[in-house]
Protein backbone atom coordinates (compact mmCIF):
# COMPACT_ATOMS: atom_id res chain seq x y z
CA UNK A 1 0.00 0.00 0.00
CA UNK A 2 2.88 2.32 0.46
CA UNK A 3 4.33 2.06 -2.86
CA UNK A 4 0.81 2.91 -3.96
CA UNK A 5 0.57 5.72 -1.67
CA UNK A 6 3.60 7.06 -2.90
CA UNK A 7 2.67 7.28 -6.50
CA UNK A 8 -0.98 8.70 -5.68
CA UNK A 9 0.92 11.34 -4.30
CA UNK A 10 3.11 12.27 -6.80
CA UNK A 11 0.64 12.55 -8.99
CA UNK A 12 -1.57 14.35 -6.52
CA UNK A 13 1.26 16.81 -5.88
CA UNK A 14 1.64 17.42 -9.66
CA UNK A 15 -2.40 18.08 -10.02
CA UNK A 16 -2.53 20.27 -7.48
CA UNK A 17 -0.11 22.05 -8.73
CA UNK A 18 -1.73 22.56 -12.31
CA UNK A 19 -4.89 23.72 -10.95
CA UNK A 20 -2.76 26.46 -9.77
CA UNK A 21 -1.20 26.69 -13.30
CA UNK A 22 -4.82 26.77 -14.59
CA UNK A 23 -5.02 30.14 -13.46
CA UNK A 24 -2.62 31.49 -16.11
CA UNK A 25 -3.63 29.58 -18.80
CA UNK A 26 -7.28 29.74 -19.11
CA UNK A 27 -9.23 33.30 -19.01
CA UNK A 28 -11.46 32.57 -15.82
CA UNK A 29 -12.86 35.46 -13.17
CA UNK A 30 -10.47 36.51 -10.76
CA UNK A 31 -12.45 35.27 -7.51
CA UNK A 32 -11.61 31.88 -8.75
CA UNK A 33 -7.73 32.46 -9.67
CA UNK A 34 -7.83 33.60 -6.54
CA UNK A 35 -8.77 30.34 -4.86
CA UNK A 36 -7.01 28.24 -7.35
CA UNK A 37 -4.11 30.59 -6.11
CA UNK A 38 -4.66 30.31 -2.06
CA UNK A 39 -5.97 26.74 -1.86
CA UNK A 40 -3.71 25.34 -4.57
CA UNK A 41 -0.71 26.73 -2.91
CA UNK A 42 -1.36 24.51 0.63
CA UNK A 43 -2.90 21.66 -0.77
CA UNK A 44 0.31 21.47 -2.99
CA UNK A 45 2.19 22.07 0.52
CA UNK A 46 0.01 19.28 2.30
CA UNK A 47 0.31 16.50 -0.68
CA UNK A 48 3.66 17.00 -0.85
CA UNK A 49 4.80 17.13 2.74
CA UNK A 50 2.26 13.70 3.02
CA UNK A 51 4.23 11.78 -0.30
CA UNK A 52 7.90 12.98 1.29
CA UNK A 53 6.59 11.51 4.73
CA UNK A 54 5.11 8.43 3.42
CA UNK A 55 8.36 7.57 0.93
CA UNK A 56 10.94 8.32 3.63
CA UNK A 57 9.18 5.49 5.94
CA UNK A 58 7.29 7.32 8.15
CA UNK A 59 3.45 7.78 9.08
CA UNK A 60 2.03 10.94 7.29
CA UNK A 61 0.38 14.15 9.28
CA UNK A 62 -3.70 13.55 9.70
CA UNK A 63 -3.90 17.46 9.38
CA UNK A 64 -2.12 17.17 6.19
CA UNK A 65 -4.39 14.59 5.15
CA UNK A 66 -7.40 16.54 6.18
CA UNK A 67 -6.48 19.59 4.61
CA UNK A 68 -5.70 17.62 1.11
CA UNK A 69 -9.22 16.41 1.66
CA UNK A 70 -10.91 19.71 2.27
CA UNK A 71 -8.72 21.77 -0.09
CA UNK A 72 -9.58 19.25 -3.07
CA UNK A 73 -13.04 19.51 -2.21
CA UNK A 74 -13.11 23.29 -2.14
CA UNK A 75 -11.37 23.65 -5.53
CA UNK A 76 -13.65 20.96 -7.24
CA UNK A 77 -16.88 22.77 -5.77
CA UNK A 78 -15.76 26.37 -7.08
CA UNK A 79 -15.76 26.00 -10.49
CA UNK A 80 -19.25 25.21 -10.71
CA UNK A 81 -19.96 29.03 -8.97
CA UNK A 82 -17.44 31.03 -10.66
CA UNK A 83 -16.02 29.48 -14.07
CA UNK A 84 -18.99 27.34 -15.77
CA UNK A 85 -17.27 26.14 -19.09
CA UNK A 86 -15.03 23.69 -20.77
CA UNK A 87 -12.20 22.49 -20.80
CA UNK A 88 -11.71 24.12 -18.01
CA UNK A 89 -14.34 22.82 -15.82
CA UNK A 90 -13.58 18.74 -16.44
CA UNK A 91 -9.77 19.84 -16.26
CA UNK A 92 -10.29 21.25 -12.84
CA UNK A 93 -12.72 18.13 -11.91
CA UNK A 94 -10.52 15.73 -12.33
CA UNK A 95 -7.26 16.97 -10.83
CA UNK A 96 -9.25 18.07 -7.60
CA UNK A 97 -10.83 14.53 -7.83
CA UNK A 98 -7.58 13.12 -8.00
CA UNK A 99 -6.62 15.61 -4.84
CA UNK A 100 -9.19 14.57 -2.93
CA UNK A 101 -8.32 10.81 -3.59
CA UNK A 102 -4.93 11.32 -2.31
CA UNK A 103 -5.59 12.97 0.80
CA UNK A 104 -8.36 9.83 2.00
CA UNK A 105 -5.86 7.12 0.81
CA UNK A 106 -3.19 9.00 3.01
CA UNK A 107 -5.81 9.30 5.73
CA UNK A 108 -6.72 5.25 5.50
CA UNK A 109 -2.97 4.61 5.61
CA UNK A 110 -2.55 7.11 8.91
CA UNK A 111 -5.82 5.44 10.28
CA UNK A 112 -5.61 1.83 8.67
CA UNK A 113 -1.72 1.93 8.73
CA UNK A 114 0.55 -1.43 9.38
CA UNK A 115 3.75 -2.22 10.31
CA UNK A 116 4.85 -1.36 6.39
CA UNK A 117 3.91 2.22 6.85
CA UNK A 118 6.29 2.28 10.08
CA UNK A 119 9.34 0.91 8.47
CA UNK A 120 11.50 2.80 6.88
CA UNK A 121 12.24 2.55 2.70
CA UNK A 122 15.59 0.71 3.47
CA UNK A 123 13.37 -1.65 6.37
CA UNK A 124 11.03 -2.49 3.40
CA UNK A 125 13.71 -3.36 1.16
CA UNK A 126 15.80 -5.27 3.18
CA UNK A 127 12.35 -7.30 4.48
CA UNK A 128 11.49 -8.21 1.21
CA UNK A 129 14.88 -9.17 -0.26
CA UNK A 130 15.06 -11.61 2.64
CA UNK A 131 12.25 -13.35 1.94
Amino acid sequence: MVDALKWLGLAGTILSAVIIVLSGVFSIPYTQALINLLVGEFVVIAVAHSTYRISSGKQASSMAAGLAIGGGIVLAATPYLFARFDPYLTIQLVCSLVVVATGVGVFADRVLGGEEGRQTGAQRIAGRSSS
